[in-house]
Parts: C-alpha cells; structure tokens; sequence
C-alpha cells in the first residue's frame, strides 16, 4: 500500500462539492387587524394576514444547476436539459393567516388578567434544503474512482479526479446515471403553525405576581429527510433489497419533501417577587411535551424507514419534559443601612456590612435518546432502533437485576444496563432490555435472516420508537456575592465573586445508545456542564 501511495496508485477517490449558487426570491405579507373594546373590562383583537413567498429562483447561470426526479420515467431531470423548473416547486397562493385573541378583567378580582390568543403562521421555505436540488453526479462536483487490479486507470497528481465543468449535462450521462440519488420533491407547501395560549395573571400583596399558562402549538408541511423507495415492506421488519423497484440502479435515493408534523404542549407557571426590602425572587416552572415527525436542527435523517413513517413520530430531540429555574437578588441585612449593625463600627462594617447574595438554580428533567442498532440497509443515512424488550431500562428493578444501582455515580456511570451473555445481548427473558434486530433470534432462522421472495433479507428494522426515553436531568446553582466599597466620597470599589456550578456537581450527558456498544452501551462517558468556574472581579467608578 505505501508503495502505491508513492507511486500516486489510488485504491479510490471521492470529492464532493456545492457550486456556490445564488436565489433570489420575494415575501409578502399583507396584515389588517382591529382592536374592539366590547366592555371596559373585556377586549378583543382579530386580525388576519395572508403569506405570499415565491421559491427560491436560481439567478443566471445558476439555473443549470437544478434538477428533480420524474416517477414516471425514473430518471432525474435536469434544468439544464430543459426537464425540470429551476424553482422546483410552485408557489402556495392559500396562506391565509388568521390571528384572534382577547384580554379580560374580572370586575370581582380587579388584580387578575385572563389573557387568550390564536393565530396561524407560516414561514418562508427560502432556500432551505435547497443543496437536495443542486448535488448530483456530473452535473456538479461528486466524483467517485477506483482503480482494479492491473494498470492504474486514475493517478494521483494526473487524473485522480476528473475535471468537471459544473451546470452542464448531457441526455446520454444522465441516463446512464447510478449509484446515490438525492433530490427535493416537487410537492412542497410553505410550512405553518397554529399557535394558541390561554393565561390567567394574579397580583397581590403589592410585590407578588403569581402567572399560570397554557401553551400548545401544532405544526404542518415539516421537512421530512426519508428514502421514497427502501427495502422496507409494511408486512414485515426485514429489509430485502428487490422491493426497491430501482434496486441494482440507484443504491438509495434521498428526498426532501414537506410531510412532517409536529406539536407542543405545555403548562407554565410563574410567581414573581419585585425587589422590595433588599429581596426580589423569580420562580419559573414548565411542564411541556413535544413530538415530532420532521428534521430537527442539526440532528440530520432520523427515518428508519418508508413503510412506516408514523413511527418515526415521537418526543423533539430537545423536549425538556420539567424544568423549575429560580433566581434570587438578596442583600445581607447586616451593615448601614441594613436591617442589623447600622450602628456598626465602620472598620468592621468594611468587612462584614453591605454584601449581597446572587443565586441562580435550575433543575430539569433530561433529554430522550434513542436506541440503535447497526445500520447495514443501503440508506446510510437512516438510523436502524433496535428492538426493545422492556418498559423502562433505567427502571431500578433492571439495574438492581443485574447487580448494579441506580446512581450513576457509585455503578460505573451506567444509565441503564443491558444483561450479556459470553458477549451476546440477552432479551427480557434473562434480563436484557434490547437487542440489534439483525441479532434478535425472533427474526432469525436457522440463525440467519430469512430468505423472503427467494432472496436474503439484508437486515432487520428494529421495533423501538423514536426518542422514547430520557437521560440523565440537570441539578445546577450559579451564586455571586458582591459588595461596593467606598474609597472616597466620589470613588467607589465593587468587588465580585461568581461561582458557576457551585457544587461542583457532575452533569451528566446521554449515555452510549448503540446496542453493539459491547460494554459501554448504557454508560455515560461524558458531560453537559463544566465543572465549577470561580471568577473574582473587580471594578472603580469616579
């Protein structure tokens, strides 16, 4: 191989690039609204909008650089050849956005508000998702070589990677295309929102505001990343190449298309002390619920697979199910001015007078996670869940079974436990609570996959959902203490003292989710919060 390499030899090579490309493309968002006073103590507000956003439109040039794919012939098509629309996709004329709330005093209890709203929102796709339109082989940079046995064909420094002269294609290279196909579906709409709240607000004992809410929202035409044509069947978890009727031409093909949804939620409740007597308090608290069958942020594919999408619904890779912050300003009743020590020797007031106290708590539930199994379908990008064998593995009745605890501290850092035997994941039946459905004996026969169609399955889709479990939460406290010294009567000294993560208590992230993970699968190897940061810092006014 070193010999090789010397002689510029390749074994194979890949390069892939994205010609910068510019859209242009135009918003509007006509709005009328109308505030009526029905009563002195009840308001209302209607409103209604209507969201016009053309697709993003490839400007000059950058029109040869689109393309999509026809079902019926099955071949991509390419603006460039004059098949496809550079734009990709039509303009949804129907976006109309209603919006009605209102505000309302009880006469009875003139320190309460009850305030409500609704609305429907959309927003504009731009140019997200976009590079699905434009990479695809010759007609931008994504060069694949290898060399065989012999001769080389391709050389390192000569033609290792072809030239490629991107935005121009020929019919005959883009019948003879194979291999990985990606592409944004022509089918899109603009994604919208309906959001909606109800919340009642209560002052009382002149520095107290006690705020308890509803909010939820239900969200339509999501981005959805997913495989139209897999290996997948809905009568069975067995990935069998010859149900992809392109099988032996594309290896997958990966779309884009607006299919997802989501929706959230959630209980909030709020009681607030303002600053009064050297004391002000803010307390936070969320009970909340988000499930979603759509990409989320960087988090990538996450379809298993085609026959069935809905069991990709599930939490939000970033729902916090409970989380309480409070935070709190307090001086230090000792010292001039204070509730104690007024009359204090001056020298001593110095050193123990006119501190205060910052402090910052936050205490949340964790994130979900998924459990995966080895992926050895030809959709890369999916992700394979393994099949689950019990409820909750982070029950103590799972880890106490298998001779560990519960506190990750004391048992090796392990979130839950998975019971193996001579290195063979067990099931529920000798403790274990997952297993790679590849692996799982209920899906093999004579210890193999089964041959379906006269052909041999290539894996297995495992039956666990999509984030159905929660990891490690966060117990955290920030504090500072602070104190202004006067020097003269026009210079001033503060001193102050911060200390992040105060405890010095380890915050856990997820632990290893990979069913194969050997030993490591179930333990936690890293954190989500730095441990305790002390910073003194120091500042003169005059």
């Amino acid at each position: 191989s070193f010999a090789d390499f010397l002689l510029g030899d390749l074994n194979s090579g890949q390069s892939i690039a994205m010609p910068p490309t510019h859209f242009r493309w135009t918003t509007a968002e006509p709005y009328a609204q109308d505030t009526w006073k029905i009563t002195p103590h009840l308001t209302a507000n209607l409103a209604l909008a209507w969201y016009g956003a053309t697709p993003p439109n490839p400007v000059g040039p950058d029109k040869n650089l689109i393309h999509a794919f026809d079902f019926n012939t099955g071949l991509l098509t390419f603006t460039a050849l004059g098949q496809a629309n550079p734009e990709v996709f039509n303009m949804t004329l129907t976006n109309f956005a209603p919006r009605v709330g209102f505000t309302y005093q009880p006469p009875i209890l003139p320190n309460a508000v009850v305030r409500a709203g609704w609305g429907l929102y959309y927003t504009s796709q731009e140019d997200v998702n976009a590079q699905y339109s434009i990479v695809s082989q010759v007609i931008t940079i994504n060069n694949n070589v290898s060399n065989v046995q012999g001769i080389p064909q391709y050389v390192l420094g000569v033609n290792a990677m072809p030239s490629v002269t991107v935005g121009q294609i020929t019919q005959a290279q883009a019948n003879a295309m194979t291999g990985a196909v990606q592409y944004l579906s022509t089918n899109q709409h603009s994604p919208y929102v309906n959001q909606y709240n109800f919340d009642v607000q209560y002052s009382f004992a002149k520095s107290f505001l006690a705020d308890v809410a509803y909010l939820g929202n239900n969200a339509h035409h999501l981005a959805v990343n997913w495989n139209p044509f897999d290996c997948s069947s809905p009568s069975d978890q067995y990935c069998v190449d010859s149900r992809n009727p392109y099988n032996g031409r594309y290896t997958y093909m990966q779309e884009v298309n607006s299919i997802g949804y989501s929706n959230y939620n959630a209980l909030l409740a709020k009681l607030q002390h303002q600053f009064q007597h050297g004391f002000s308090l803010t307390a936070n608290y969320i009970w909340q619920k988000g499930l979603a069958l759509a990409q989320q942020g960087s988090n990538g594919t996450v379809n298993q697979n085609r026959s069935c999408l809905k069991c990709d619904y599930g939490l939000s890779t970033s729902n916090i199910p409970q989380a309480l912050t409070i935070s709190a300003v307090a001086e230090i009743p000792v010292g001039h001015g204070r509730r104690w020590g007024n009359a204090m020797n001056p020298v001593l007031d110095e050193v123990v007078g006119g501190w205060s106290v910052d402090a910052i708590s936050t205490m949340q539930k964790g994130l979900p996670y998924t459990i995966l199994g080895a992926n050895s379908t030809a959709w890369s990008p999916g992700q394979v869940r393994a099949n689950r064998y019990c409820h909750n593995p982070h029950a103590s009745s799972y880890m106490t079974g298998n001779n560990v605890g519960t506190n990750i501290r004391t048992n090796g850092n392990y979130w839950f436990w998975n019971q193996m035997v001579s290195g063979v994941f067990q099931n529920e039946t000798t403790g274990g609570c997952f297993v790679d459905p590849a692996k799982d004996p209920a899906n093999l026969v004579s210890g193999k996959l089964p041959i379906i169609g006269g052909v041999q399955a290539r894996d297995a889709f495992g039956n666990s959902g999509f984030d159905p479990y929660y990891g490690p939460g966060l117990n955290n406290w920030d504090l500072a203490v602070h104190k202004e010294f006067s020097i003269e009567r026009r210079i001033k000294f503060a001193v102050r003292g911060e200390f992040f993560n105060a405890w010095n208590h380890a915050q856990f992230n997820n632990p290893n989710t990979g069913v194969n993970g050997g030993v490591g699968f179930g333990q936690i190897t890293s954190t989500q919060h730095a441990a305790r940061i002390v910073q003194v810092a120091g500042k003169v006014t005059f």
